[in-house]
């Protein structure tokens, strides 16, 4: 059953050609950087920072932190400078390039307002490339909605750890989300950027290229109202393995942020885990319990593996630590182990097969990809916890 879906923003739901936007954007930029800081060029370094968006992460800095590292080595500025000059581009700059682009018509927001009466779990998946305020107008220059708080999510360089085409990128969202891979659909113009990686990652797609494939989609599968119901599920692949668990160390990153240190060790209720306790799990489960099992699969035939008990309480565990960051760090560490051993496998070792005392007969290549639902299952926890789910 489908419980989300992610709307491409340009070229989706805003008519916004490529080619134009881009050259008007890096013309603009080059502009107003030259006369604001006497540095010629602003453009190379803005593509710069894209192609570093765009490449291998590791999911603990968001696209913001990265940008301003590759800036602040170029332009060799205070980075309160930089974060300000920034804001200032974006606010009185940007709003130029709304001529560009065109509004695709009211197809755009009737889709959006009846998948929120369906109480549809509603992301705008725009690549995050771009600060809020860039997403926000090009919203409202869509026609929609400009207040993030109309979605479930809304994704830009701030709250995101990845980018298109990163299939990582959309297993992030949909851990923020709190959806599986095979109960979202993804709705881009793009193959490259939106169909191919989002379909790798095991979301369901509709690619659209134009009005009147928006308005099909509309009357295909948002109109009737039990269409999302008859979505069938998948089983998982081998592409999917590595960006889920890329993904959602991204996800983990983005429910921890700005959280305080006072956090870590509280209980929101008597008997539900602390933020800690929970980080915690991960980081130990990850290191005595996924990879071993994983491990013994393919070292021992047809291994029989029993689920470690559930928790009784909020003491069971105890805290391994009093930070929280470090703890995700170390947690990041044990992850990379594991992801190196994936890559590692050769194709014929995921049919390997297991007994589980829960799930029954199984496979190295389910067990894997139950590791990622071990780790969406406690990020919404943590969201919870921490009242940051979206």
């Amino acid at each position: 059953m489908i419980k989300a879906v992610l709307l491409d923003l340009d070229n989706t739901l805003l008519t916004n050609p490529d080619a134009a936007f881009a050259s008007a954007y890096l013309r603009l930029a080059d502009e107003y950087f030259l006369a604001r800081w006497r540095i010629a060029g602003m453009s190379r370094i803005l593509l710069e920072v894209s192609r570093a968006l765009a490449g291998p992460r590791n999911g603990y800095r968001t696209n913001t932190e990265l940008a301003m590292d590759i800036i602040s080595s170029a332009v060799q500025k205070p980075l309160d400078e930089i974060t300000a000059t920034f804001e200032d581009f974006y606010q009185t700059v940007y709003p130029r390039l709304k001529d560009v682009t065109q509004p695709i018509g009211d197809v755009a927001l009737r889709i959006i307002e009846t998948l929120r009466e369906r109480q549809m779990a509603l992301v705008i998946a725009t690549n995050p490339l771009y600060p809020p305020e860039a997403v926000r107008q090009r919203l409202l220059w869509a026609g929609l909605p400009a207040d993030f708080q109309h979605y479930t999510l809304v994704t830009h360089a701030g709250n995101m750890h990845f980018a298109k085409p990163d299939p990582s990128y959309y297993i992030e969202a949909l851990a923020r989300v709190g959806v599986e891979p095979d109960e979202t659909i993804m709705v881009g113009d793009s193959l490259q950027n939106d169909i191919q990686p989002a379909r790798q990652a095991g979301l369901h797609t509709v690619h659209v290229q134009n009005r009147d494939d928006l308005e099909q989609f509309y009357r295909d599968f948002v109109l009737p109202p039990d269409r999302f119901a008859h979505i069938s599920t998948h089983p998982p692949t081998l592409s999917m393995i590595v960006p889920e668990l890329r993904g959602t160390m991204g996800a983990l990153f983005g429910v921890m942020a700005d959280a305080h240190a006072d956090y870590w060790l509280q209980h929101p209720y008597p008997d539900e885990w602390s933020p800690m306790q929970i980080l915690c799990h991960l980081f130990e489960s990850e290191r005595q319990v996924q990879r071993p099992r994983l491990e013994r699969i393919l070292a021992e035939e047809n291994p029989f593996l029993i689920s470690p008990p559930p928790p009784t309480g909020a003491r069971e565990p105890l805290p391994c630590d009093v930070d929280g960051w470090q703890v995700a760090h170390r947690f990041v560490c044990e992850r990379e182990k594991t992801i190196a051993w994936v890559v590692s496998r050769k194709p014929e070792d995921w049919k390997r097969p297991a007994r589980h005392s829960i799930f029954g007969h199984t496979t190295l290549l389910e067990m894997a990809h139950f590791t990622a639902q071990h780790d969406r299952l406690h990020i919404n926890q943590l969201c919870q916890t921490l009242g940051r789910c979206r």
